[in-house]
């Protein structure tokens, strides 16, 4: 195998082992996931520690006058305040304000639905390329149904509200300008405690599965020999997470009551519809600055955000490349569709991409840095209500009475063929070639000037723009390489949805 090759090889490899990593389990330890496919960002997106405040705190304005991490004690006590300076309520408006733009931010991501095509031809991978949004789909699927027409007794309508009642709660947050109350939806404390024991066992699947793909090529020693000697540590260490998962993260509780609730689907549908849409209704927020409405959503778990938990060491080298993983997206060959090199800002929110043209030395070259594979919490997202045989499009209204979510096929076409399960974030990225490299070295200084330098899926330095906001990554970048120690979102791990709507043959009464 050639030692030096193009840039495009490279990253292909590294996505190839990424996906094998998140979604390719060995069906023992880790059930394989063949309805699921990763979608690579290009480039990613750089974050902020406090990107998700809103999700941890609410959407209260806090204030942080005296933080300082290398001089805690002067960090307590009062401190006085600034006669020019903004006032405390003024500060904590300004919070208040930057949760509800960072809260639309996300939703503007995540909410995206993303392309299937090609998908099985390349390996269940794909680039992100989005096309429509998932709350316009299932907004429709609601407003424009019919479902089983038998309503329930009210036995059954008082179990079934207690059941939702024990899966989410309804909080009430006051408008910063207004200051009128108004309820919004939430998950209940028992589903945070599941979320955070399912990313805790999601991150101790990632590491067996990095180790043990790995190890499968027979071409890195040291990987093997880290797999023969660790292997039974990690599977009791996946086990011990599936414990947590099921003691303190209420595993078989909150399973148990969604299954309940869908048992009882064909008695009581006409009042689950009614419900899911009160809690599309109550989590709809406005954004202050904007004036435009968004949907409630976060990471299942934000504390990954300031603490170590949930995430994996990854690392890629000369024995991983050997390995042979692979990559090829639908749209160019050879995965052109990403950026190698650097990403300019260029008018109206676009940028200017150019080519990154000499190759790379895989024998000296290393990727590092940490995964995690965080699930997306929609609270007011109910993908049962699409899976169902109880419910159809409108069969009197023409437009919509042919319509398919989705048609099942491999890959799945329809309004929505699939939907983000869970984002894949990195940080602590170290990017080594493991020699001079003058054309990267001109690159940067290149992109120093405005925009910034893509490798793949990763951000590796300068700003980052969209049509709403400007980002700068801090970078520490040599002629050999980068590191950088900031988040991004680097692509999402999707599900493919089966056929939908696929009513039951034997039901007449529709309403």
């Amino acid at each position: 195998m050639a030692e030096s090759v193009a840039p495009e090889v490279l990253v292909n490899a590294v996505l190839g082992n990424i996906t094998d990593v998140l979604i390719n389990g060995d069906g023992n330890v880790i059930p394989k996931s063949d309805d699921h496919f990763v979608a690579f960002m290009s480039p990613g997106i750089p974050l902020l520690g406090e990107d998700f405040n809103y999700a941890l705190e609410g959407f209260g304005g806090v204030v942080r006058q005296n933080v300082n991490e290398d001089d805690l004690e002067a960090s307590v006590g009062p401190k006085e305040q600034d006669p020019n300076g903004p006032s405390p309520d003024q500060l904590m408006a300004q919070d208040a304000l930057e949760k509800y733009m960072r809260a639309e931010s996300f939703f503007s991501v995540v909410d995206l639905v993303p392309d299937t095509s090609g998908i099985i031809d390349s390996g269940r991978i794909n680039t992100w390329n989005p096309e429509t949004r998932i709350s316009s789909v299932y907004a429709m699927a609601l407003q424009q149904s019919q479902v089983f027409d038998n309503e329930p007794d009210d036995e059954t309508k008082r179990k079934i509200e207690r059941w939702r009642g024990l899966l989410t709660k309804t909080v009430k947050v006051q408008d910063i300008i207004t200051e009128e109350e108004t309820e919004e939806i939430r998950d209940s404390d028992i589903v945070k405690a599941y979320n955070e024991k399912m990313l805790e066992y999601l991150a101790a699947a990632l590491e067996y599965n990095n180790v043990r793909i790995g190890a499968m090529s027979g071409k890195d020693q040291e990987a093997v020999h880290r797999f023969a000697t660790n292997a039974s540590l990690l599977q009791m260490k996946i086990r011990a997470a599936m414990n947590a998962w099921s003691g303190s993260g209420h595993k078989g509780d909150v399973e148990k009551l969604n299954a309940a609730i869908q048992s009882v689907e064909d008695r009581a549908f006409v009042l689950l519809k009614q419900r899911y849409k009160e809690d599309f209704a109550r989590s709809i927020l406005t954004n202050p600055s904007s004036g435009s409405n968004f949907l409630y959503c976060q990471p299942a778990s934000a504390s990954f955000a300031r603490n170590g938990s949930g995430w994996s060491e990854f690392k890629f080298n000369s024995g991983s490349f050997a390995s042979n993983f692979k990559f090829k997206s639908k749209s160019t060959s050879g995965g052109g569709g990403f950026a190698f090199g650097p990403v300019i800002a260029a008018g109206g929110g676009s940028v200017k991409r150019k080519s990154w043209s000499n190759k790379i030395n895989t024998k000296h070259f290393t990727l590092k840095f940490s995964l995690a594979r965080v699930p997306i919490s929609r609270p007011w997202f109910h993908l049962d209500y699409l899976l169902s045989a109880f419910w159809r499009f409108d069969q009197s209204n023409a437009i919509v009475k042919n319509a398919m979510i989705s048609d099942g096929k491999k890959p799945p076409n329809g309004l929505l063929p699939a939907i983000t399960t869970d984002v894949i974030f990195v940080k602590d990225l170290v990017l080594d070639f493991g020699e001079y490299n003058s054309q990267f070295e001109r690159m940067t200084k290149e992109a120093s000037g405005g925009g910034g330098v893509a490798f793949g899926p990763f951000h590796i330095g300068g700003r980052h723009s969209s049509q709403s906001d400007q980002r700068s990554f801090n970078a520490e970048w040599t002629s050999q390489g980068v590191k950088i120690d900031g988040l991004q979102v680097i692509g999402f791990v999707c599900y493919m949805l089966p056929q939908s709507p696929d009513p039951h043959p034997d039901i007449d009464e529709w309403i």
